[in-house]
């Protein structure tokens, strides 16, 4: 079942649980909203919900799982689009960075 309005819900209550420090109620949220927004959402929407999670990810030490979903955002931005090319450039220089972390 999708539910758009439920999904940004998540991701919010995801954020402020991040911002708490309850990382796991975070990353419950936000793989909640990412599956709830798969099929009625835009993609930009997917890529800011991956890319939140990739900071939950940071800010809990899950640097590998931070890259992976770094990736994942970026899959679903369009290049050709200015704006989310300015996006894609700057999840590419933190997913950079977290490499070098986890290597």
């Amino acid at each position: 079942m999708c539910s758009f309005s439920n999904a940004w819900k998540l991701n919010r209550e995801g954020m402020a649980a991040c911002n708490e420090g309850d990382f796991e109620k975070a990353e419950d949220s936000l793989l909640e909203a990412i599956r709830l927004a798969s099929c009625k959402s835009r993609k930009i929407h997917r890529a800011t919900m991956f890319n939140n999670l990739s900071v939950i990810y940071q800010m809990s030490g899950r640097i590998n799982d931070a890259v992976q979903a770094y990736s994942s955002a970026i899959s679903y931005l369009n290049p050709e689009h200015k704006g989310q090319a300015a996006l894609i450039a700057r999840m590419k220089g933190k997913l950079e960075s977290l490499k070098d972390i986890a290597a």
